[in-house]
């Protein structure tokens, strides 16, 4: 697709701005700005979504904005008196104000040379040389490839590999390469270990869109670039009124996917990887191995790990929110008497997290967690919304939020929460605890039959805990099914032997709302758990 306007095109495929035919050079992000006001030409673009659009979210000055917005109007002829292209809207932001044209590229005729199979002819200038490694993952997303005749799918392929590379760059332990990087493999046939090899990533994302009238195939490949194996695919098939209506959303939902599935393969590469060989990344993943089981020994294991990995490197921020996280879940496992020090510890670690780098997602939903753990809902609410802020594909600060809201008493919002974290990542570690504080919920709005089925979505989880088995019980003992809740707390006692209702109340340490305890405790009774201290020692001995 090329666009059209005032002597000048901007070529999609080719990644060109041309005037007279001409290619212009321009630096990327006066490129990206460019693009980005052609493609919402209908609207005043503000400068905070150019913020996050050019910057990813980064912090710079007002003074960097007008500098590429001056580069902009200049390489489109425009300047700041005449703004016959760029118009600045008054205290609102900038509109693109030029007649576009949209062009469809031409198809080689029969006979023509087929296009090159490697790098673009426009790539005069070498490719970027090999990054410098480090531990951190790094990856490239390639312009996705549009299939089919119809050249609105074009336009979309372009802004959905865009909006792909936007969300993943806010996984600040994600090395994201720019658009730029990628686009000189558009319908390149080299291998992944190629592509891999030239930029220097670890991994490479890839990916089709095929359109027929109102109907859209989607397809995305996450692959390594040291094998060439595909170690993950998926695909969505949708009917679309507009396509681009859901162009954010797909690029939000892949990008949420993607993510976890990357994290699980570090943490597998960092188990196998010999000690003698780690550096402070290999031990942060390796502790997130241990720590994900969710098992007392698992964090004694965890917690040793980020600590080694602090000590190779102090100023590592995830090390040390993940060094927060081992001691909340550890007050969550351990003895009632040994919480007040952990949450202590806890709160230490997730702000000194913060402190040495605030605009990490999951610093932030530490904190918020520590501040819920310690029944400081407001304060954890707002870190929590503020992480979503930040990046709002990560499952993580969804399922945090939805965790505090259900003991704020703020149940319908709590499972709204809970069900995205769910829809963002289906294979979380977490997976069953989404499941389970959903039940809860429900259970809280008087949706029984919803809580007893979200409830046994979550017992089937793998690394299922004692939570959801809990929760089944008491559901089925406020619907007075007898036969099912006997069954249940079979199942419960099963996976945690000595359950009372003592240790069902220590469980809800975290939880403010006396009146959802005593419901879920009335349910536990009606399922016949038994009563008694003497119970909660045995299931702790």
């Amino acid at each position: 697709m090329r666009m059209t306007f005032a002597g000048h095109e901007v070529d999609l495929q080719r990644q060109e701005l041309r005037r007279d035919g001409a290619p212009l050079h321009v630096e990327p992000q006066v490129f990206d700005l460019i693009v980005h006001l052609l493609r919402h030409r209908d609207r005043v673009v503000s400068k905070d979504e150019l913020f996050d659009t050019i910057w990813n979210g980064r912090i710079v000055s007002e003074a960097a904005l007008s500098s590429r917005i001056n580069a902009a109007r200049k390489a489109v002829g425009d300047d700041g008196d005449r703004q016959a292209v760029i118009r600045t809207i008054h205290k609102r932001g900038f509109r693109f104000v030029a007649e576009v044209e949209e062009v469809p590229n031409e198809a080689p005729g029969p006979g023509a040379d087929p296009a090159p199979a490697t790098i673009p002819a426009r790539l005069a200038t070498p490719l970027p040389a090999p990054r410098a490694a480090t531990g951190r993952p790094s990856i490239v997303v390639l312009p996705f490839v549009t299939i089919g005749p119809e050249q609105d799918a074009q336009y979309f392929s372009y802004g959905l590999t865009e909006d792909i590379i936007r969300q993943l760059a806010r996984y600040r332990w994600l090395e994201v390469l720019s658009r730029h990087s990628g686009a000189g493999f558009s319908g390149s046939v080299q291998t992944p270990q190629d592509i891999g090899g030239a930029l220097g990533v670890r991994y490479l994302v890839q990916g089709s869109v095929a359109k027929r009238g109102e109907r859209v195939r989607i397809t995305a490949d996450l692959v390594s670039a040291e094998t060439g194996e595909q170690l993950w695919s998926d695909t969505h098939a949708l009917a679309l009124p507009e396509i681009l209506d859901i162009q954010a959303t797909m690029a939000e939902q892949i990008a949420a996917t993607i993510e976890p599935e990357l994290a699980r393969l570090e943490r597998e590469a960092a188990a196998r990887r010999p000690p003698e060989d780690f550096n402070a990344w290999d031990c942060y993943q390796r502790g997130l191995w241990h720590l994900w089981g969710f098992t007392t020994p698992g964090m004694t294991e965890a917690e040793a790990m980020f600590r080694h990995a602090i000590e190779i490197d102090p100023g590592f921020a995830r090390a040390h929110g993940a060094l927060a996280y081992v001691h909340l879940q550890s007050a969550v496992l351990g003895p009632p008497e040994a919480r007040p020090a952990l949450l202590d510890e806890a709160m230490r670690e997730a702000r000194v997290a913060v402190t040495l780098d605030d605009q990490d997602c999951m610093n932030l939903c530490v904190l918020g967690r520590a501040h819920a753990f310690r029944r400081d809902y407001r304060e954890a609410v707002a870190l929590l919304e503020q992480a979503i802020a930040l990046n709002p594909s990560f499952a993580q600060a969804w399922f945090a939020l939805g965790f505090t809201l259900v003991f704020c008493g703020r149940h319908e919002e709590a499972s709204a929460c809970l069900e995205r974290a769910t829809d963002l990542s289906p294979r979380d570690p977490h997976l069953s605890s989404f499941h389970a504080m959903r039940a809860l919920a429900h259970l809280a709005l008087g949706d029984l039959d919803a809580a007893v089925d979200l409830a046994r979505q979550g017992r089937r989880v793998p690394n299922a805990k004692h939570w959801p088995y809990a929760i089944l019980a008491a559901a089925l003992g406020l619907k007075r099914d007898q036969a099912a809740a006997q069954e249940a707390l079979a199942e419960l006692l099963e996976k945690q032997p000595g359950y009372s209702i003592a240790m069902a109340r220590s469980d809800f340490f975290f939880c403010a709302d006396g009146s959802l305890v005593e419901l879920f405790v009335q349910g536990l009774r009606e399922a016949g758990v038994a009563e008694g201290r003497e119970a909660l020692q045995a299931g702790q001995a």
